[in-house]
């Protein structure tokens, strides 16, 4: 399992490499899956992060590639519970293979994968496959369970000297992660606010749980859940630029703004955030400081799945100087 790194100091040294690199919601924008798949593949090491700033994942175009193969198979139609059963497979049929999703060998066609040898595909077990659309059973199959503790280090301090209570706050995550999935999303926060209260405040929970809120469209609850995060651990940039576009959604400017500034005060090179602060003080009249925002947004990630639109705003202020 992936595990971030949570030592600030260790996380600074790291901020000069991150140009050109991939937030998670940068690379669910540039492969086209939800962000919150990125988060579920990342707690499960299936995405290994390159660098984290901030606890802020980025990724390289080798992750990049592991996402697509992903998004494929959701794009296809798989659940992400039965992404996890194939996952869990292909590790059983491949042991001596650290990670099997980063061989170009490995092929996605619709909702299975496949090991290409030579022109031919085969299944993970090397028997040649002809019957595309055979059905599977394992949508059905019990989940593979993603123990809390490797989620976050730590999480379940408070429960680890009883392996009966570890087990049903194992079993009650996975459930979050299954309703999210599953649109279920207002179940998904009964279970992360059952885990706050089973082993006390925690920052990457609290995020979690403002996500699930966000996306059900209780902007005000999840407002506080990002404050939570942030009250924990102040320098979580993520929760952060989160908080911002929240605010902005509300239309808490000024607020918003002020939030975005935070998030880069931790972490000068987060492009997200530049983007996110640009449109904020576009929406002010603050136009200069906008564009000056967006330039620096391009450095950072010219190959951003929104660089186009930034370029293509910049272009048009230019054309605007220019009549």
């Amino acid at each position: 399992m992936a595990q971030l790194h949570d030592n600030p100091a260790d996380d600074v040294r790291t901020a000069p490499a991150v140009r050109r690199l991939y937030t998670p919601a940068m690379l669910a924008e540039l492969v086209g899956a939800p962000v919150a798949a990125i988060r579920r593949w990342l707690r499960q090491g299936a995405l290994r992060p390159v660098r984290v700033v901030r606890r802020l994942p980025y990724f390289d175009f080798q992750e990049v590639a592991i996402a697509r193969r992903l998004a494929q198979l959701v794009a296809a139609g798989c659940s992400l519970r039965a992404i996890d059963q194939r996952l869990a497979e292909l590790h059983r049929l491949l042991p001596g293979v650290e990670r099997p999703l980063a061989d170009p060998a490995v092929v996605v066609v619709g909702r299975r994968l496949y090991l290409r040898r030579g022109d031919d595909l085969a299944e993970p077990g090397g028997q040649l496959l002809l019957d595309f659309d055979a059905p599977r059973r394992d949508e059905a199959a019990s989940p593979a369970v993603i123990p809390l503790a490797d989620w976050r280090e730590g999480d379940v301090a408070d429960a680890a000297d009883d392996p009966h209570a570890a087990g049903l706050l194992q079993q009650l995550q996975q459930s979050a992660l299954d309703w999210e999935d599953e649109g279920e999303l207002d179940r998904a926060a009964e279970a992360y606010r059952t885990i706050l209260m089973a082993i006390g405040p925690r920052p990457e929970i609290n995020f979690a749980l403002a996500d699930v809120l966000y996306r059900a469209g209780d902007l005000s609850a999840a407002r506080e859940r990002y404050y939570a995060a942030l009250e924990l651990d102040e320098e979580y940039v993520e929760a952060r630029a989160s908080l911002g576009c929240v605010l902005a959604e509300t239309g808490e400017l000024e607020l918003a703004a002020a939030t975005f500034e935070g998030a880069l005060a931790y972490h000068p090179d987060f492009a997200d955030v530049y983007y996110h602060l640009a449109g904020v003080l576009e929406r002010l009249g603050l136009h200069e400081q906008a564009h000056a925002r967006l330039r620096t947004f391009l450095e950072l990630a010219p190959e951003s799945p929104w660089a186009e639109v930034a370029r293509d705003r910049l272009h048009a202020v230019t054309l605007r100087q220019d009549q």
